[in-house]
């Protein structure tokens, strides 16, 4: 398996690219909500306060899902920053140690291991235009960046160079949820086998937060099993080392995690596979926004030629309909 940059998502697999449009008044900030118009922030509190009065574990899961919109919206500026250690091997096989050959026609062996680190920089503050930053990469000298600013955007795939195109999409929001939902990815693998632990009100980076701990379970949760794309996870048996996330109070948002666990499955040839990851992630919201700018040198994004328009440029409107 050729390792790839991307969130915990490699656990399912999922690349995306793009950029999108956003707009506002910098000089009108939201400050005042018409009487029935939805309340993001009081939606979002009465959330965690009903997970905090009553914990159950879809409750937990869903504070995790939450996306990078609300994130921008309630926090605004921030920084959230994980490093992710991911890897599977044949048991049996020792690291070092060369794969095994396999008689014709047979599955070959897989052996994969990445050290995923990842930095989101938010600079926008609610109804302003977008202003991210999100890096991405791995000790394979495989990455991707993105850069948006207002209405353009600059992205950078495995080291290449930086290409510039207008924002005329809402994809790259597919980069900020996974930087987001990383911590989800672990937690519904790990959930078919673990439970809530203590839960405890804490203060974390001056917020009031909930410090939520994972162990392992009192019995086997079949009915939590989220599938990867190529299905494994189903017969798979994960052991949970440690867990530990924060939420914020305010905004059921996390701000930390630190999430370390194994497991066992067998490939499509029925041999036996092990796996590894070890999650460490915070979320800081800052007090005055990060510098962003444009890369020093970038080229735009080469057009694609349409048969349609090259053919009437090339017959100069003689060509019939």
């Amino acid at each position: 398996m050729r390792p790839r940059s991307q969130p915990l998502r490699i656990l399912a697999a999922v690349v995306a690219l793009g950029c999108s449009h956003g707009c506002g008044d910098r000089d009108a900030p939201d400050t005042k909500r018409l009487s029935g118009a939805r309340d993001p922030g009081a939606e979002a509190s009465a959330r965690l306060n009903s997970f905090a009065a009553v914990p159950d574990w879809n409750s937990f899961v869903g504070l995790l899902a939450q996306p990078h919109a609300l994130a921008r919206e309630l926090l605004g500026p921030h920084l959230l920053s994980y490093r992710a250690a991911i890897s599977t091997v044949p048991v049996g096989l020792d690291d070092a140690a060369p794969l095994p050959d396999v008689p014709a026609g047979r599955p070959i062996y897989e052996r994969f291991s990445v050290v995923d680190e990842l930095e989101l920089r938010w600079g926008s503050t609610p109804g302003e235009p977008p202003l991210l930053h999100l890096d991405q990469h791995n000790e394979h000298e495989l990455g991707r960046a993105l850069i948006v600013i207002d209405e353009r955007a600059w992205s950078q795939i495995d080291g290449r160079g930086w290409l510039e195109r207008p924002l005329e999409d809402e994809l790259w929001q597919v980069w900020a949820d996974d930087a987001q939902t990383a911590v989800l990815d672990l937690v519904e693998l790990a959930g078919p086998s673990v439970d809530l632990g203590q839960i405890e009100a804490i203060e974390h980076e001056g917020r009031p937060a909930l410090r939520v701990s994972l162990r392992a379970g009192d019995r086997p949760h079949p009915e939590r099993t989220v599938e990867a794309l190529v299905p494994w996870r189903r017969g798979a048996k994960v052991t949970l080392h440690s867990g530990s996330i924060v939420l914020d109070r305010a905004t059921g948002l996390w701000l930390a995690a630190q999430v370390e666990l194994s497991w066992s499955f067998n490939d499509s040839a029925g041999r036996e596979l092990t796996g590894k990851a070890r999650f460490d992630g915070r979320v800081q919201v800052l007090a005055e926004p990060p510098v962003i700018a444009p890369p020093d040198l970038a080229q735009p994004v080469p057009e694609r030629e349409r048969p349609e328009l090259l053919r009437e440029r090339l017959l100069d409107g003689l060509a019939g309909p």
